[in-house]
């Protein structure tokens, strides 16, 4: 069982999202069960970058891209890959964690404090 699961059992809904730190999601950087999502706009990260090797698909852009069948940019719901989102607080890399986990992506995750939180814990950057 996911964490979500369990704290969707405990809080009785499905708006409940796992938060990882920095320094958590740094560990699991280039582990072959791991995504990197930036839901940044391109622009934003055309200025600042982003986290290496990461997708970026805009917020907006979620639903077009984030297909639980795994016709679309992410894996399907049922591979259980680990999906860590970003954005520059974390509040639509929250909202985009939120999202996937009404699709059924059960291990969907928002890092807390968005992209500078992930460069401060040294993670790799790319464009």
């Amino acid at each position: 069982m996911s964490l979500t699961n369990i704290m969707n059992m405990l809080t009785g809904g499905s708006n409940a999202v796992e938060n990882i730190s920095a320094s958590s999601a740094v560990q699991f950087h280039g582990d072959k069960d791991t995504i990197f999502i930036d839901v940044r706009s391109h622009g934003e990260v055309q200025m600042s970058g982003t986290i290496k090797g990461a997708l970026v698909v805009p917020l907006n852009e979620l639903n077009a891209h984030a297909k639980p069948d795994g016709s679309g940019k992410f894996p399907a719901a049922n591979e259980n890959k680990r999906i860590i989102l970003v954005c520059a607080s974390g509040a639509r890399s929250g909202s985009a964690a939120r999202q996937l986990a009404g699709m059924g992506y059960e291990n969907a995750a928002n890092l807390s404090g968005g992209i500078g939180a992930w460069h401060r814990a040294g993670g790799a950057m790319g464009r």
